[in-house]
Formats: structure tokens, sequence, C-alpha cells
């Protein structure tokens, strides 16, 4: 029980060695999950405020397994009432590839109406670099877009630079200088060239 005075419980229970049950209660909400686990696979169920009156709730269902040492693929599975008589069901897929350590390969889908792929890559031993496309197509919205964005990372001996564009004209920098062990100084710089904005901010990060 917190100072707001919400009481929460926990049950964590493994049925066998690969399977585990988990169960959250509130005094407003249930939250109830059941997973397993193995070598090349985890699987996962979730219910969320579920109620056996009426059939109000949100349902999770997800599935990830390991192809090969390289590949992998997931899918999981929504379905949510947040009233009486009213349903909604989405199914989204996500695919992995790792050739090696120093790049990923990422593609997923949200539902039917967004795909997505990203890739990123471990120049060097300091630099990193990495690209992200991303389709939206909803027609009963009257909504088609396409996003691209890229960024790079560079650490250097004492400081940390990260930079990113996209396709709107949107281009970002944030520079993270290590005073000392624990805390920062941040300079971040932002340019908007389609609407014409510029930002522009400093700050101190302190860490215990």
């Amino acid at each position: 029980m917190d100072t707001e005075f919400n009481l929460q419980a926990r049950l964590n229970h493994s049925l066998t060695k690969r399977l585990q049950a988990k169960a959250q209660a509130q005094v407003m909400a249930n939250d109830s999950q059941a997973s397993t686990r193995d070598q090349d696979f985890t699987a996962n169920v979730k219910a969320i405020n579920p109620s056996l009156v009426d059939g109000t709730g949100i349902y999770l269902a997800n599935y990830l397994q390991s192809v090969t040492r390289k590949l992998s693929f997931g899918a999981e599975l929504l379905y949510q009432s947040p009233m009486p008589k009213v349903q909604e069901t989405s199914i989204s897929l996500a695919l992995r590839y790792q050739p090696s350590a120093d790049r990923v390969w990422v593609a997923q889908t949200q539902g039917t109406n967004i795909l997505s792929t990203s890739y990123w890559r471990k120049i060097t031993e300091k630099c990193e670099a990495g690209a992200e496309l991303q389709v939206m197509n909803m027609p009963s919205q009257g909504r088609r877009e396409a996003s691209c964005s890229v960024g790079v990372k560079y650490e250097f001996a004492a400081s940390t630079m990260r930079a990113m564009a996209d396709n709107m004209g949107k281009v970002s920098m944030l520079l993270e200088e290590k005073i000392a062990p624990g805390f920062s100084f941040l300079i971040s710089g932002e340019l908007d060239h389609l609407k014409g904005e510029n930002k522009f901010g400093i700050g101190l990060n302190l860490e215990s």
C-alpha cells in the first residue's frame, strides 16, 4: 500500500521448469499473466481488467521464436473491449535478423496499417549509426504517410554526441560532456526547416 492508499498484490508461481504464472491485483483493476519460456522461444498471455460479466477488458497474447541463431520471429494478438458490444482486434508481426554482432535488421507491423523497418550498425568502437522507415496507411482516416530518419552516435574521450535527421526537414543534435563521474553537462539543439522553428537547450545531469 502506498501513500495514496492504493493496494497492490502480486503472485509469481513456477508451475514447471518452463512454465511460470504471474498474477497482479489492485483495488480498482485486475492484471493476470501467464508465461512460458524455453531456450529458443517465449510465450506470454496477459489479461488487463477482465470482466466475466460483460466480457470487457484487454487481452494480449504474444509469441517469440528463434528460428536460427541469427533470425527471430514474433507475433502478438490484441483483443480489447472497452465496453459491451464494442470489440477491436489487431495482429502485429515482428522479424529480427542479426547477421553479426555489429549490425541488426528489424521489421515489424502494427496491425494492418503500419509497417516499420530499422537498421542499426556499429561502424567502429566509438561510432554507431541507424536508420528507420515507417509507412502508415489508414484509408478510413484518409491518412497515407511515410517517414524516414537517420541517426548517428559518436563517443569521444569524455563526451558523447548524438545527431538525427528526418525527411520532414528536422535536424537535432545532443552533446553530453562528462565533467565528473555521475555529473554531465548537456547541450541540445533542433532545427525544423519545414516549420521554420529553432530550439536550443542546456542542462545538467546528476546521477547518484
